[in-house]
């Protein structure tokens, strides 16, 4: 009973710090913003392009366009990184959510976190292919999956890279 008694402190200590180490995560947010022109979301371990091509561009891209403007921002080491890609449209998917309220280019409503640049595309393209001549693309306003001629940028589709957080 005693060596037990010596021991209680330690086990209070202990789990005190186990405590407030699980408190700081539970409230943590999801998404971070880098400072860098880019968010970490936690949740699924990938790094965003906080804006998406129409901030810099202020055009619409067609797909090739859209794999272009990747490769040349891997040349240019955006944010210090050269493993940009196009998203899947999981991963677009994966950060939409209905409650959020950014507005895009056009001021209609589109599910991005407040911690993204409002004011860009409504359309993103995805790196999912549907065909030779067809790829994916995301509308952030309803959550919709669409595909189109991977040479047209009639919607003013837009990019937003993304990459693994190492």
């Amino acid at each position: 009973m005693i060596k037990f008694m010596k021991l209680k402190p330690c086990v209070v200590f202990f789990l005190a710090i186990l405590f407030s180490f699980s408190q700081v995560y539970a409230d943590s947010p999801r998404f971070v913003d880098n400072r860098n022109g880019t968010v970490s979301d936690t949740g699924s371990g990938l790094m965003w392009q906080a804006d998406d091509s129409y901030h810099e561009l202020r055009a619409g891209l067609s797909w090739y366009d859209a794999v272009e403007y990747v490769d040349g921002k891997n040349a240019a080491k955006f944010a210090g990184f050269s493993d940009w890609r196009l998203p899947t449209m999981d991963e677009l998917r994966g950060i939409w959510d209905s409650q959020r309220n950014l507005e895009s280019k056009d001021g209609e409503p589109i599910g991005l976190p407040p911690i993204f640049k409002g004011k860009g595309s409504y359309y993103l393209w995805s790196g999912d292919e549907r065909s030779l001549d067809n790829a994916w693309y995301f509308g952030l306003g309803q959550k919709e999956d669409y595909f189109n001629l991977k040479d047209l940028g009639d919607l003013e589709q837009g990019v937003k890279m993304v990459r693994k957080i190492s």
